[in-house]
């Protein structure tokens, strides 16, 4: 890993950096044959991961990347090249303070002269539905924020969204793969087991935002880039864990009434349509809405992790619990 201090090297900077999304960015950046010097945006300095982050040389700034603080996101993004945000509606869910975040760090970003601005996005299923899904908040607001950030584009501010696909850590147990009282595995859903996932190994989330950094053309490209670690229906992804885990997991199509009555108690009903509509319309009109995710592929810089391999990689000894 080499983190640049040369003051002639890009300087990035990273909103959460300690995170999933942000942490791959950048282990990705550090890993490349360019020279970065690496700005990693975080709540609290002093956590164990930001203190080994400012060990191996990445300049560590605490800040609250909140919609009310405007001046503190600029200066966390002052005399940054390049900047990399990402905002986490599960963490309140309320997609009306998504936005309002997700437009302040481009506001920032904006007033802090960054060039180039990546966003963590998502597109819209009301749009690509014509208003039939209209109720994915996760989704629809990083779809606002990112058609806020692209009415700012000008000479002077390049914008990007890269949006993740299905996380492969959906397989592990929990919400979607459970135990039941009965101590079988069951996955029970709305997706159709022919419905094609574009999965992904979030850790390499990075290596799609490399790609939009090191190649002008997919800066000005002007299509969002959907990351894809691989392309896979959800019977094959069954299938793949099923031989790394040896135990049995039952797949059952369950109807949204049973979905939404199978929630946590206190699941708040927005969720619930949330929930529906996402899974209904992955079905009807795919993941991404029908954009093409391989456009981007002959720019990033390895190889993809198929989930046959992240699997091999992974600790699944919860279905062995």
């Amino acid at each position: 890993m080499t983190i640049s201090q040369d003051s002639s090297a890009p300087l990035v900077a990273i909103v959460g950096a300690t995170g999933n999304q942000g942490g791959s960015v950048l282990r990705f950046l550090a890993e490349s044959d360019r020279p970065y010097r690496l700005r990693a945006l975080t709540r609290d300095a002093s956590k164990p991961g930001a203190q080994k982050l400012a060990e191996q040389g990445v300049e560590v700034v605490s800040v609250t990347l909140s919609a009310d603080n405007l001046e503190g996101a600029k200066r966390a993004f002052d005399g940054a090249d390049i900047a990399f945000g990402v905002t986490n509606f599960w963490e309140h869910v309320d997609k009306d303070r998504e936005v309002a975040e997700g437009k302040t760090l481009v506001d920032a970003a904006l007033a802090a002269g960054v060039r180039l601005y990546i966003y963590s996005s998502l597109p819209s299923f009301d749009k690509a539905s014509n208003g039939k899904y209209k109720n994915v908040h996760h989704f629809e607001g990083k779809a606002l924020v990112d058609d806020y950030a692209r009415s700012k584009v000008s000479k002077s501010f390049k914008y990007v969204a890269v949006q993740a696909g299905f996380y492969d850590t959906n397989m592990l147990p929990g919400p979607l793969v459970r135990k039941a009282a009965d101590g079988k595995w069951r996955m029970r859903t709305l997706i159709e087991p022919d419905t094609i996932l574009p999965s992904i190994d979030i850790s390499e989330y990075g290596l799609w935002v490399r790609a939009v950094i090191e190649n002008p053309e997919v800066q000005d490209d002007g299509r969002p880039v959907c990351a894809v670690s691989e392309d896979i229906s959800l019977t094959a992804l069954l299938d793949t864990l099923r031989k790394h885990v040896k135990v049995p997991i039952e797949y059952e199509v369950v109807s949204a009434a049973e979905m939404r009555a199978e929630q946590p108690d206190g699941t708040p009903e927005h969720i619930k349509d949330d929930l529906e509509d996402n899974l209904t319309a992955i079905n009807e009109i795919s993941f991404f809405s029908g954009q093409d995710a391989d456009w981007v592929l002959p720019y990033l810089a390895r190889k993809r992790t198929t989930f046959d391999e992240w699997c091999a990689k992974t600790d699944l000894s919860g279905y062995a619990a």
